[in-house]
Order: structure tokens, then sequence, then C-alpha cells
């Protein structure tokens, strides 16, 4: 319950600032259960343009800022839904998010779309990019200047995505990950005693989804799946804009 609280307290903050929230989710740790007493909430709100952005062409927002306990990032849905349809994985991860807070305006809409059915093809559009870009956010991770402990739980959550997002619709032969240890996840984000340990556990990940991206094979109805996901989104889009539009010109806006 806290931190559903604490997602609709940060989409007020969005729209606070101005813009019109269509849901904000929960993103992070508490979703792959790392956090602490010290774990920030952070969480991403999907906006939608106003009708002056779409009659002047303005380019779509997307920015972030801080709050008393954690950051508050947001975008323009189109780029939210365009980023989805590629399958990027922090776009899949904000939209099958399980703390979400919806808009009152678009809560049908959303609770329509986002069953775990719908969910589970809108997140397959494109299997081939998203295995591409979680072997390689997987890659850079052994280089960020950040503890490694913190790396190796980051790259945990890479192994976990590939696992949860990418198993149903392969080869299951092809995609043998390996065994999440979670437990020393949670304790490496604050351990800095032992780097070298963390330092090769991140490693053995990213070598291990770079040889998974290099032998994987998607169904053979990978083309089927990733259409139905796409006219999902697309469809999705549609009612969004035409739910707000109608309220826009009924509110003489």
């Amino acid at each position: 319950m806290y931190e559903l609280n604490a997602v609709k307290r940060h989409h007020n903050k969005v729209k606070e600032k101005g813009y019109h929230p269509v849901f904000s989710v929960l993103i992070g740790a508490q979703n792959y259960h790392l956090d602490d007493e010290q774990s920030d909430i952070d969480t991403f709100t999907f906006v939608m343009p106003s009708l002056k952005d779409l009659y002047t062409a303005r380019e779509p927002v997307s920015g972030e800022f801080e709050v008393d306990d954690g950051k508050c990032m947001y975008k323009d849905i189109r780029l939210g839904l365009n980023l989805l349809k590629k399958t990027n994985p922090n776009s899949v991860e904000c939209f099958v998010g399980k703390y979400k807070y919806y808009s009152p305006l678009y809560k049908s809409i959303c609770e329509k779309y986002f069953t775990n059915e719908n969910l589970e093809y809108m997140a397959h559009c494109n299997h081939i990019h998203m295995l591409n870009a979680i072997a390689g956010m997987s890659k850079q991770l052994t280089k960020r200047n950040m503890p490694a402990g913190k790396r190796y739980s980051h790259a945990l959550r890479m192994n976990s995505m590939c696992e949860k997002y990418l198993s149903s619709y392969c080869i299951d032969t092809l995609l043998e990950l390996l065994p999440a240890d979670y437990k020393l996840a949670f304790a490496a984000k604050r351990d800095t005693e032992h780097e070298d340990e963390y330092n090769r556990k991140c490693e053995e990940i990213a070598a291990h989804l770079y040889k998974v991206h290099d032998t994987f094979e998607v169904s053979p109805y990978r083309e089927a799946i990733e259409n139905y996901g796409i006219g999902l989104i697309e469809h999705f889009q549609k009612d969004l804009f035409i739910k707000y539009i109608n309220n826009e010109v009924h509110d003489g806006n």
C-alpha cells in the first residue's frame, strides 16, 4: 500500500508542474524485492501533449525532477508508446510495473488494455531489439562508475527481464539463464568490501546474456505475436486521444 500511495503522490507532483498525466508507475528496486529502508522511490509518469502542443507540432516533453523521497520522471505518452513498440527494456518495465496509479479520466481505458494477457503481447513487439538492448545494457554495467554491488543488482534485473519477457516466445533450450541470487544482490547494494566478487558476477551475467543473444531463436509465431502487440498499442493510443480531445472540447479548452 505504501508503494501505491507514493506513486499517487508523485503523480500529483507531475500534475502540479502543469502536465496532464495518464498514469504513473513505480520503477526500480521495489519491483525486484531489492529495496531497503534507504531505497529511493523513483517513478515514471506518462503525460498527454496539450492541444497547443499538437497544433504547433511542439517537441514531445521528457524530463525529471527530484522530490523528497526520490525522483519523478515524465515522458510524453507518444514517446513511451513508440519505445514500447520497439520493446525498449525501460519502457517495457514501465508499462508492466505492478504499482501503477491511473488518472481518473483514463482509468477505464488503462484497465481495459493493461490486462496481464494484453501486456504480455505489448511487451513482445520486437524480441530482437529487446535482446540487443538487454545484452548491451548489461555489458555497459561493467563499465559504470558505481559500486560493484549495485551494478550486480542491476545486472540481475537485466537477467530477470530477459527471462520474464523473452522466454515465453523463444526456443526454450536456448534461453538458459544464470540462477539469480537476489539475497546476495540485496546485500551487495550496500557492500563495499567485496568489489572483486561483485565485478566478477556482473561480468559473468553480461557475458552470459551475450551468449543468449548470439544463440537466441524466436518462436515461429513471432511475426503474428509482434503484429498483435503493435495493434494493441495503437488502439490504446487512439482511445486515449479520443478521450482526451473529447474532454478538452467539452471543457471549452
